[in-house]
């Protein structure tokens, strides 16, 4: 375990087939003080029964030395058996223990610096396979914000070509991987060191007919980022003789529990050795020829935080570390930022991809009543896969940050390698559109309270939480907003070229009162978002890209203050309310270019034209509390505002809204009060 300044701590856990504890134990104990391991896997202990432990049993014991807990499996002095050693300095509490009557598997679970973990221990003999169909049942007593580890030895490969050096195939190894496949995917389970280096030969079983990989780490596909290194040692060798102890080599992973996220430090991008290489191993990882390149971004970000943590550590950046605290508060005033301010998502342009031409042509294929072509076009124009070209522009168009992220690359990160990462990037992307289940680690966010700035793997959902997601989220969702942004005029207005947005072309004499609704997006009820996108007819694949997106982090309601989707997607879920208004003939309309308005949707602001009379404001208030009521909207009072139309000479002065105090036979006499009509003369 290690702990930084920052109270970073770091869990180090290690497996370690032995071959055979008791004889010498002696010799595994010093290496595995060597290896500072925190908690410690072990496989083939040949442990077997005596007079007060059975075959069967749970042998629990204190070794002695650095590990004072200690749960064997009871099986037979010559074969199988596996233990779960934990460290003296740990603060561990809350044990439950269970093992497999025949030695091949035990799982504990307890509590580790307040925090719950399951540990499961597993050698797959080759004799007596495991029925992983039968193991998936632990998932049920995972508790939901636990940390599952599972490790061990699981005698098979799990590709053919990477995972070990003879070419004979195995019958026997190809069921084991279909039982062991199945059931990594039923707990959504990972292989850490494949997901790390997925271009990397390297073994962890030894003999004369070759050479394997055996040996894993698997954890929950969310916790992937709270990984800080996963190495295969050396084979370790007995300390007063020139023999190795195992056939095995321990393999090892470090998960960071507590404490601020490590942050990608843009001072190592200043260093040529660090640059060369991190370009390097992206460039190594780009080039693998796999059907499955859309699985290795998540676990090239996690690989290149590793090395970066190493590269940090080996050069002691301390004149960078010095230059940091001033220049990175000047950079953000630079930008307009505030060192320290809290945001959701910091708001950024849309990149405008709007074409008139496709609108006029939609326009046109509207009047004329081909809606199938409409159909057909909007379908290529959101759900086309995602190009290199989007991608660039949507890292380009992001603002310069050193802000945290939850998975610790920076925008900065982003920028600096776009050209070499865009390719893992793409078909990262293109996964989604092709609608294939992601990963929780995807899009994780931190999800922070207003005095609490550490890290938490927890997987807790607030109502409003302080919440920051990762750069792959926001690029993906610069590319929707783009896209949709470019036919959003069509799906709001359909057959009309030209959509009255601007107030100033609005207000006419005969209107008195003029509203500008803002909402806001965080208690939007997300059944009434997805029922909304629906009505208007966006493309299936599309909805379902957005709702993978939205849903990443399992918030049950709300949008992203300051997503470029947010604005877009409000748009859509005003329509009903202004179709209401719209039909309602007590309201009376400006006109603008021969044609009566009685409201207009600007992004995630509505303006209502109404008359100043009780009739026109009660039937207007049941209509907004409807509204409010079926999407969970809230009003945002502090941008929401009453405008008093006048004489076109005069200006107008406004005032903050208020719902809904008014005189007997007009509109809020408070309101009117305080609100100043300016001459312009």
């Amino acid at each position: 375990m290690t702990e930084s300044d920052d109270e970073q701590q770091i869990l180090r856990i290690l497996s370690w087939n032995v071959n055979g504890f008791n004889r010498k134990r002696n010799e595994v104990l010093r290496q595995l003080s060597l290896l500072e391991a925190d908690v410690v896997f072990l496989q083939e202990t040949h442990v077997g029964p005596d007079r007060i432990y059975s075959t069967g049993s749970i042998k629990v014991q204190d070794l002695g030395c650095d590990y004072n807990m200690a749960a064997f499996t009871v099986f037979k002095g010559s074969s199988r058996g596996v233990a779960i050693l934990f460290k003296k300095s740990l603060e561990c509490g809350g044990f439950s223990v269970d093992g497999d009557g025949k030695g091949r598997f035990i799982i504990i679970s307890c509590q580790i610096w307040g925090r719950d973990f399951v540990f499961i221990n597993v050698y797959n003999s080759n004799d007596e396979k495991i029925r992983f169909t039968e193991f998936t049942q632990i998932s049920t007593h995972i508790p939901p914000s636990a940390y599952l580890v599972i490790g061990g030895d699981f005698n098979t490969v799990m590709d053919a070509d990477l995972d070990k050096t003879s070419n004979l195939r195995n019958r026997s190894h190809r069921k084991s991987f279909d039982a062991l496949h199945n059931f990594l995917e039923t707990l959504s389970l990972v292989d850490v060191w494949r997901c790390l280096y997925p271009e990397v030969k390297s073994f962890t079983y030894f003999d004369v007919k070759g050479q394997s990989r055996l040996d894993y780490f698997f954890l929950q596909s969310h916790n992937l980022t709270s990984v800080t290194a996963c190495n295969i040692h050396n084979r370790p060798m007995y300390s007063d003789k020139e023999e190795y102890i195992s056939d095995h080599a321990p393999l090892s992973i470090q998960i960071q529990t507590h404490g601020p996220k490590w942050q990608f430090d843009s001072c190592l991008l200043e260093d040529k050795a660090c640059m060369e290489q991190l370009s390097s191993t992206i460039k190594k990882i780009s080039q693998i020829n796999t059907r499955k390149k859309e699985y290795l971004w998540p676990g090239v970000k996690v690989r290149l935080i590793c090395e970066a943590i190493v590269l940090q550590r080996c050069l002691k950046l301390s004149r960078c570390s010095e230059m940091i605290e001033l220049p990175q508060e000047v950079e953000l005033m630079d930008q307009g930022g505030c060192p320290g301010s809290e945001s959701s998502i910091e708001v950024h342009q849309t990149p405008n991809t709007s074409s008139q031409s496709l609108l006029n042509f939609l326009n046109h294929l509207y009047q004329i009543e081909r809606f199938d072509d409409i159909k057909s076009i909007l379908i290529t124009v959101l759900t086309e896969p995602v190009s290199r070209k989007e991608i660039l522009f949507a890292i380009l168009s992001l603002p310069q940050s050193e802000s945290l992220t939850a998975d610790g690359l920076t925008v900065h990160f982003y920028k600096h390698y776009a050209c070499k990462i865009i390719d893992l990037l793409q078909a990262f992307f293109n996964q989604i559109f092709d609608l294939k289940p992601m990963k929780r680690t995807v899009f994780e966010s931190l999800n922070r309270d207003k005095y609490d700035h550490t890290y938490s793997y927890d997987i807790q959902y607030h109502c409003s939480p302080m919440t920051t997601v990762n750069v792959d989220y926001k690029i993906l969702a610069l590319v929707l907003a783009a896209r949709l942004n470019g036919v959003i005029k069509h799906y709001l207005n359909p057959g009309q070229s030209k959509q009255h947005s601007s107030v100033q072309h609005c207000i006419s004499d005969q209107i008195p009162v003029i509203i500008s609704l803002k909402l806001d997006p965080g208690a939007l009820k997300w059944p009434y978002l997805f029922n909304s996108l629906k009505s208007v007819n966006l493309p299936e694949r599309f909805r379902s890209v957005l709702k993978l997106l939205l849903m990443t982090d399992h918030r049950s309601q709300g949008l992203r203050v300051g997503c470029p989707l947010t604005p877009l997607l409000i748009s859509i879920c005003l329509l009903p309310l202004i179709n209401s208004i719209n039909g309602e003939n007590r309201f009376l309309g400006p006109e603008v270019q021969g044609e009566t308005l009685m409201s207009i949707i600007n992004e995630d602001t509505v303006l209502v034209f109404l008359s100043n009379s009780n009739e026109a404001l009660d039937s207007f208030e049941k209509m907004l509390n409807d509204f409010i009521e079926a999407s969970g909207f809230i009003i945002d009072e502090q941008c929401s505002e009453v405008f008093i139309a006048g004489p076109s000479r005069l200006s107008l002065s406004k005032d903050k809204l208020k719902f809904f105090k008014r005189m007997d036979d007009r509109f809020c006499s408070v309101v009117q009060e305080e609100m100043v009509v300016e001459s312009s003369e």
